[in-house]
């Protein structure tokens, strides 16, 4: 475990290091909750760096530009106003930073909702809180791989269910049939781990970070208990009333998550498979390099499973198997194909 103590130590270390000035980040989904929460951190700790976030109204969003730019006045903020749940418009917003910038050093990816509704499907023809959990935030790490290798210290974040991995259905990986919430989940938490470690086969010299944020208290809950549908709605509004507000006296709050997201981002804890320099992020006494996801011959693969404590997750029972199967692979090969057929859908 990683106590709240050391992230705040690991944190000030960074902003006192010549490593906080000049880094370029894209935050996906910063507008609300704890993408919110570390865009906060990050702007309050960086030096001087150029962020860029993703949401669906700048409008909306400018009282937190605001906040932003009055905490770190030497800072750059560009928002990319676009509905991120459309492969089409992901592209855009990855050529539109490509054309700007010559690297990216943190891609931190929290973007979604919850919700009971049933299958609710885009124009590209994807369910859009999947498309959210999974498709948005693998494209965006894909399309901004070119940028991410031009990095010293390149790194993506996932804030999802890291060490949730279950078995899958992977026949059906965009959930178009029996389509529930809890199956749309499972796919979109295993698939992240899987895409990554396929991924980190490729691109060695990037850190990727799947973690699971623990209950935090964004008012997600809340919002996914409103969508009960039909007699489940009176047990959902009692659990409303009664329930939530006990377990938000014992949630992490917004800021301490967001405390943990610029650890995340910035610790030597989590470092990539091959670094391309010496510098792999803060190191503070006490803070040990974290185990990653696939450990061989004494060597990490680059991929980190989180608890909420920013702890490694204990080895899934399902992956291994998935793993020998080479299911990583399939999952990879079918994310590109749901791509191909949602961005054909767009023409």
């Amino acid at each position: 475990m990683v106590n709240i103590k050391s992230v705040r130590e690991s944190n000030l270390a960074f902003k006192l290091s010549g490593h906080a000035s000049g880094l370029v980040a894209v935050f996906v989904g910063a507008t609300s909750g704890i993408g919110k929460g570390t865009l906060k951190q990050f702007a309050k700790y960086a030096q001087a760096p150029k962020v860029y976030i993703l949401g669906r109204s700048k409008k909306a969003a400018h009282p937190l530009l605001d906040e932003l730019q009055a905490s770190n006045p030497q800072s750059k903020f560009e928002f990319i106003e676009t509905e991120i749940s459309l492969m089409k418009n992901v592209d855009l917003a990855c050529d539109q930073i490509k054309a700007n910038e010559k690297k990216v050093d943190i891609l931190f990816t929290s973007p979604g909702y919850l919700s009971f509704d049933s299958r609710k499907e885009s124009v590209e023809g994807m369910d859009i809180p999947h498309a959210l959990r999974y498709y948005t935030r693998l494209r965006f790490a894909y399309n901004l791989i070119p940028l991410l290798l031009e990095s010293p210290n390149p790194r993506v974040v996932s804030i999802l269910a890291g060490g949730q991995e279950s078995e899958i259905d992977i026949n059906d990986l965009e959930v178009r049939n029996d389509f529930s919430f809890i199956k749309a989940a499972k796919n979109g938490t295993t698939q992240t781990t899987l895409a990554f470690e396929e991924l980190a086969k490729s691109y060695p010299s990037i850190s990727f970070l799947h973690k699971y944020p623990g209950f935090v208290n964004t008012g997600v809950i809340a919002r996914l208990l409103s969508t009960a549908p039909g007699i489940f709605y009176y047990p959902a509004a009692l659990a409303s009333f009664l329930v939530l507000p006990i377990l938000n006296l014992f949630s992490t709050s917004e800021d301490e998550a967001g405390e943990r997201g610029l650890f995340l981002v910035t610790s030597a804890r989590y470092p990539p498979a091959k670094p391309k320099t010496e510098f792999v992020g803060v190191e503070v006494q006490g803070i040990p390099v974290a185990t990653a996801s696939v450990v061989k011959d004494g060597q990490g693969n680059g991929v980190y499973r989180l608890t909420s404590d920013d702890e490694s997750a204990p080895e899934s029972p399902v992956l291994p198997g998935y793993r020998l199967d080479h299911v990583d692979k399939t999952v990879w090969e079918e994310t590109v194909a749901a791509w191909d057929r949602a961005l054909e859908k767009s023409t």
